[in-house]
């Protein structure tokens, strides 16, 4: 089993200094989870979060007296910090002996914290974080340990970190990217705020890559590393066209991490995830016939496709249903209360299903190929009320539901750029019209800007 141990926060035994410092400060956070409590005696015991993520184990002789123990789950407020934190308490209390404390995370959560060297933190009154001298790390089991001597909130932390660690981005559009550092650093010098942040990589180097490449290629998205002092920001620029799969960005920290046990860990690498998505302008327009009416209504929204296969739906827009509303046809005349209240056969309420296809590109830039479907939640209109007044008689015609269209949005991303819209088995390039005897629909798809 992978495991490293007894990590002592960078470089204690060169710097000889007592607890680290950190960089940062935050507000604290809200509780998010249900609160436990236990009462503990000199005799010892142990206690866990309601979430099972956090464990305390007292030995005998911790506590003189029995104490009501408690580990509320609150807001993780600090960027450095990753999972939940926990407010434990009595908040301040010191113990004779060091309590024993470890903290679990998820899969979802470990990506890129193996070659971080994680850490414990505690923040104490002012929001100030610091770190908890010696840990031990298993990164099999995926959990933080380390003994405390006194109660505040804690956290599962790294000491380097690439913010932000996920982002969306759109196609062609860039992001900003930082590697933050926290606590006593590589050299044995002690660095605290954010201006010692910057006097540390005045003299130190971080190579950026994108899918494991070099400052990335067309494919995957490019990758700018700042001038120097700030080589710890770099700007990425997602590709032109959607890539099949989100794009992971890695920052390598190029200098040496001492470890407890004497060896040296080289080169620390800290990765970020980026889902790039392409977003296309929807249309739908529909022509009918009412008895005497002629109407034309229209709806529109806009799609949001993701590498990661994601499909979103946003600015649904349906337009006010239009009719020629004729005044008089033959001796007859007609009267309609209500020309802007009823909703027309074009009608989007939003996604009940989706799916997104990709294919690779057939060729290194060319645009990947993707099959989408967005199934929509059923949607009801209605014909407009009115009253014909006909041969001395005066005939009042209700309001009745018409099933509204679309039922479904079905587009293919081709290679060539252009987007094929398909209703039912019919369908064209960018654009289809099926409109026969002023009864049928049109269809239009657009990448946006």
């Amino acid at each position: 089993m992978r495991n490293l141990c007894l990590i002592f926060f960078l470089f204690l035994s060169l710097a000889g200094y007592g607890q680290p410092d950190d960089v940062d400060s935050s507000g604290v956070g809200k509780p998010v989870g249900d609160a436990v409590t236990k009462t503990i005696g000199p005799e010892g015991g142990k206690i866990s979060s309601a979430d099972g993520w956090m464990e305390l184990t007292f030995p005998p002789g911790a506590l003189a007296a029995p104490t009501s123990i408690g580990i509320q789950p609150i807001e993780n407020t600090s960027v450095m910090n990753f999972g939940r934190t926990y407010a434990c308490t009595p908040d301040g209390i010191h113990f004779s002996k060091p309590v024993g404390l470890v903290i679990h995370y998820a899969d979802s959560m470990a990506k890129g914290i193996a070659a971080s060297i994680p850490v414990i933190r505690w923040q104490d009154k002012s929001g100030r974080w610091s770190s908890v001298e010696k840990i031990s790390f298993d990164s099999v089991a995926h959990t933080i340990a380390g003994g405390i001597e006194h109660f505040s909130n804690y956290s599962a932390a790294t000491t380097f970190k690439l913010y932000p660690v996920n982002s969306r981005i759109k196609v062609g559009k860039q992001q900003h990217f930082t590697l933050v550092i926290s606590g006593i650093y590589p050299d044995g010098k002690r660095y605290s705020g954010r201006n010692g942040s910057g006097a540390f990589w005045k003299d130190h180097m971080v190579e950026w890559s994108v899918n494991g490449v070099e400052g990335g290629d067309d494919i995957s998205g490019k990758i700018i590393r700042s001038a120097a002092p700030y080589v710890n920001n770099a700007v990425y620029t997602a590709p032109a066209v959607l890539p099949t799969k989100p794009v992971e960005i890695m920052a390598k920290y190029m200098g040496r991490v001492a470890l407890a046990d004497g060896t040296i860990a080289e080169h620390i690498i800290t990765l970020a995830t980026v889902d790039i998505y392409d977003e296309i302008h929807y249309s739908f327009t529909g022509y009918d016939k009412v008895g005497h009416l002629e109407m034309i209504d229209s709806s529109s929204c806009d799609i949001r496709a993701y590498s990661s296969g994601e499909i979103g739906l946003n600015n649904i827009q349906n337009y006010l249903p239009w009719s020629d509303w004729p005044e008089r046809i033959g001796q007859c005349s007609y009267d309609y209360p209500d020309k802007t209240g009823w909703k027309g056969m074009v009608q989007i309420d939003g996604m009940a299903t989706a799916s997104f296809q990709r294919s690779e590109a057939v060729s290194p830039g060319a645009p990947a190929s993707g099959k989408i479907l967005v199934v929509l939640k059923p949607a009801m209109g209605s014909s407009p009320p009115y009253t014909v007044h006909c041969k001395g008689q005066s005939t009042k015609v209700p309001s009745f539901p018409v099933q509204a269209n679309p039922a479904n949005i079905q587009l293919e991303m081709v290679p060539s750029g252009g987007i094929y819209v398909k209703y039912g088995s019919a369908g064209g390039m960018n654009t289809y019209k099926d409109i026969h005897g002023g009864q049928g629909f049109s269809i239009s798809a657009s990448r946006l800007p």
